[in-house]
């Protein structure tokens, strides 16, 4: 998120050279606009004649680094002698990025999530692009259903946005349950048995990588969206308690799982790389992640690889009232940022622009994701074909309900770092009525606040 999840902390040096626009200001002023007229380059109009060299802190990860690499290309293509050093995004909930800014070391470009935004808005690290978003033509791009995408909830425009909707799935081998004679479970009653059956073959229910905050957050909704569509940003926003009904019931389900060894030992120190290899080696039944991951599951497993239509965690019998649509994940606030102290705002702007674009287009040739907030080049042809499931998925996600929100988008911070903690710590012991507790304490204390 992006997050996207399965960027490493591997950091490419690509071009290097002598670093350049990096404001040093530890104090900022709350919020700046761009500056025409203030650049050592014309911009757009003499784009090829322009030498500079951008900090660009991005995913990198083996999952992006071909869009990312193809996006830079294209700019290259109108910005020939603008040079990049990349930076890989950090898997650290935006730290990295709060941390730079309140030292004055903000990259020129970063590629951002809505939480980050938050923080970086707040401390006027981010160059307000209401009117850039414009002249760069890139709003024109955007399809009308994503033409608020680029503004936060303050109404600014922060982001050249490449994202859109994302969900968050719960995959499973096809094989595994075949070969095992356990059916595909509907319900939570069902899903409690195939997991004993699995256990009984020496095979893990669902791998997990719960080192990574939203994906354990997500598991909490998959159950708490059961009872409550706005799940954990219901909690974040003092709307509700653990100790309500709903809740109550919710986390008691997702309790009895994990205290009879749902996931892999170990599983809040694992990785997305060992996770993910549990479940394409049919050592794991099941798997979490977000609908990015469809492409790289489908290249291992094939037709084996399926996901559930609705989370298998209502109650028998009460499948279809029971939130049968509501899912983990939605619309992200993501997309290429600018510092506000970077120089030349406008030439920065327009290759913000061009690698958003880009991004959008080399998701959909490397990745095989269907794009959502523009149309691409028909002429593009992805590298891969796209899966049938991912098109399958695309369809569905119209119909899917989010209501809830990414932990590491939400706009409580104050909330989600404590509240990804507890969950953390449910992994390696904590009891159901302690979490409820320590849930409730939490909303208490901080829930409700912006």
């Amino acid at each position: 998120m992006k997050k996207k999840s399965i960027s490493l902390f591997l950091t490419g040096i690509l071009l290097a050279s002598t670093l350049a626009g990096c404001g040093n200001n530890a104090e900022k002023a709350p919020e700046k606009k761009a500056e025409s007229g203030s650049t050592e380059t014309s911009g757009q109009e003499s784009g090829t004649d322009v030498s500079r060299t951008l900090k660009l802190y991005t995913h990198y990860g083996e999952g992006e680094k071909e869009s990312v690499d193809y996006a830079i290309k294209k700019v290259q293509e109108k910005y020939p002698n603008i040079k990049f050093e990349i930076e890989a995004h950090a898997q650290d909930d935006g730290q990295t990025l709060k941390t730079r800014a309140a030292t004055g070391d903000m990259p020129d470009i970063a590629h951002v999530n809505a939480g980050d935004v938050e923080a970086l808005s707040a401390s006027g690290s981010l160059l307000n692009l209401d009117e850039l978003i414009k002249s760069t033509g890139y709003s024109d791009k955007l399809l009308d259903s994503a033409k608020d995408l680029p503004y936060y909830d303050d109404g600014t425009a922060y982001i050249f946005p490449d994202g859109g909707a994302s969900a968050i799935l719960l995959y499973y081998n096809k094989k595994v349950f075949e070969d095992n004679n356990i059916k595909i479970p509907t319900n939570y009653e069902e899903l409690s048995e195939a997991a004993e059956q699995l256990k009984a073959k020496d095979i893990i229910p669902c791998s997990i990588f719960a080192k990574e905050g939203f994906v354990i957050g997500a598991f909490f909704d998959m159950f708490a969206l059961k009872y409550n569509e706005g799940g954990i940003k219901a909690l974040s926003e003092a709307e509700a308690h653990a100790s309500d009904d709903g809740y109550s019931k919710a986390i008691d389900k997702m309790m009895k799982l994990v205290d009879s060894d749902f996931f892999e030992a170990g599983s809040t120190s694992t990785d997305y790389d060992t996770a993910q290899s549990l479940f394409t080696s049919g050592k794991a039944a099941m798997f979490i992640n977000g609908d990015w991951d469809i492409s790289s599951l489908e290249e291992k497993l094939g037709d084996d690889l399926g996901y559930f239509e609705s989370y298998p965690t209502a109650d028998a019998g009460k499948e279809q009232e029971q939130n049968y649509y509501a899912f983990s994940g939605g619309f992200t606030y993501e997309g290429y940022a600018i510092s506000a102290d970077t120089k030349d705002q406008e030439l920065v702007a327009d290759v913000a622009a061009l690698l958003a674009e880009a991004s959008v287009e080399g998701n959909y040739i490397y990745q095989a994701k269907i794009p959502a907030i523009m149309d691409v080049d028909p002429s593009l042809t992805p590298v891969k074909e796209i899966p049938a499931l991912a098109k399958t998925e695309a369809e569905e996600i119209k119909k899917m309900v989010f209501k809830t929100t990414w932990t590491h988008t939400m706009k409580n911070v104050d909330f989600s770092t404590p509240f990804v903690e507890l969950l953390q710590e449910m992994l390696t012991g904590m009891d159901a009525d302690e979490l409820k507790t320590s849930i409730d304490d939490l909303v208490d204390s901080v829930g409700g606040q912006e």
